[in-house]
């Protein structure tokens, strides 16, 4: 049951993910107070120096590589994703057999994905 659940936040981060690339300005993410850390058009300058119009290196170490995950929401969500879908794999406990289980865990993740992508995560298309 564990693996159900965890695949269902696996669905949402990763609708979060493309929300963020394909739909930010559609999004409810654009009322968020800190853009620096949302928007992924500027989130990039959390990740790297920019010096005299010339991005030259990472802004601490790490910051593109082990810890990407804390320099902005897109690699939060992502990394946030991968771990839910790491624990399904490690709390996996048979429902039916593992054939029906792929498709239910299958089904469980991409209707959860399409339910946020396309509905929860846009703004009332009303403002």
């Amino acid at each position: 049951m564990i693996s159900i659940l965890l695949i269902f936040f696996a669905g949402i981060f990763n609708a979060v993910i493309d929300v963020l690339d394909f739909k930010f300005d559609k999004s409810i993410f654009i009322f968020c107070k800190n853009q620096q850390w949302v928007d992924p058009s500027i989130s990039c300058n959390n990740k790297w120096k920019y010096i005299n119009g010339i991005w030259s290196g990472e802004r601490f170490l790490g910051s593109s590589t082990v810890f990407v995950f804390v320099t902005d929401f897109w690699h939060f969500c992502k990394m946030l994703m991968l771990l839910s879908i790491m624990f399904t794999i490690v709390f996996y406990k048979p429902l039916i057999n593992w054939w029906a289980d792929i498709l239910i865990l299958y089904c469980i993740f991409t209707i959860t994905f399409e339910i946020f992508y396309s509905k929860i995560l846009i703004k009332n298309k009303s403002t």
